[in-house]
């Protein structure tokens, strides 16, 4: 394994508006442990082979291949592997998108060890993946290598985060079959139980393969899948809204129409306004 770290000073937007990679670097073998570090920034490490131990805030953990540990900003902790070494990938990151990617669900402060195993170990791959990409932006100079670490920073968080959105039990392709055909079918006016019944599965099971897959419940995923229906159709044809809200599965306009100002921040007309390719508009 080619041990290497590379730490960045990224521009003060990417600090202070987004999402910015502050360095990375993958280790192998017995490494020495640590204990009673803080972080100014965020971290995440992710453990591939071996094992070892964590502790953070007196709480002390066992760790063992697939793992990943996230660290927070001032927070005491320490680790390291056992006799016979471990292979770590970590990453630095700070910027107001962290604390978005805490609300969302990608890692909690309140579980800061995490042991995969399953279809969670598609994401840590995926993440490992990224770290060669990684390694070349954050060496790279100026803005655009700012901007690539940056991107790749988060696509990291996101495939490492995946573990707390995936896990439905059930054969093969299973989860991926029920989301195509719950997209397929999303604009049908159908309750749960109906579209639980269409799909062939129990409402326990759709509610499990929905929030595992996708993080939120059928009945919020199908209201997603209808508005972005509603706004493809805003924008793409002339059709009354009233029609509109028909083909997307509401019987009462002005219900749709309430529900999608709240859910987009536009009425449907304004969006149309915004949005629609007119013929004075592909002038301008």
């Amino acid at each position: 394994m080619d041990n290497w770290s590379t730490y960045r000073h990224p521009a003060l937007p990417l600090r202070d508006l987004g999402l910015a990679c502050l360095g990375a670097g993958e280790q192998g073998g017995p490494l020495p442990s640590f204990a009673g570090r803080a972080l100014s920034s965020h971290a995440i490490v992710l453990v591939s082979e071996g094992s070892g131990h964590f502790s953070v805030e007196g709480k002390r953990y066992k760790v063992q291949a697939p793992a990943i540990m996230w660290l927070t900003p001032g927070v005491s902790h320490g680790y390291g592997p056992g006799p016979e070494g471990w292979k770590e990938h970590w990453l630095l990151f700070t910027g107001p998108t962290a604390r978005a990617l805490d609300e969302l669900g990608c890692y909690s402060r309140d579980h800061p060890m995490l042991q995969l195993n399953g279809s969670s170990e598609t994401g840590l791959t995926e993440a490992l993946g990224l770290f060669p990409a990684l390694r070349e932006a954050l060496q790279t100079g100026g803005p655009q290598g700012d901007l690539a670490s940056s991107v790749l920073c988060q696509r990291v968080l996101v495939e490492a985060g995946k573990h707390r959105t995936t896990g439905f039990v059930g054969p093969e392709g299973r989860a991926e079959h029920l989301l195509a055909e719950l997209r397929a079918t999303a604009h049908l006016p159908l309750s749960l139980s109906q579209l639980a019944a269409s799909l062939q599965v129990s409402i326990p099971e759709l509610r499990h393969a929905v929030q595992a897959a996708t993080g939120v419940g059928p009945k919020e995923l199908v209201i997603q899948l209808r508005m972005s229906r509603a706004q493809s159709l805003l924008a793409g044809t002339d059709l009354p809204v009233q029609r509109i809200a028909t083909l997307t599965g509401y019987d009462d306009p002005a219900y749709f129409s309430r529900l999608f100002t709240r859910k987009t921040g536009y009425s449907p007309s304004s969006f149309r306004r915004e949005h629609q390719r007119t013929e004075r508009a592909a002038n301008v």
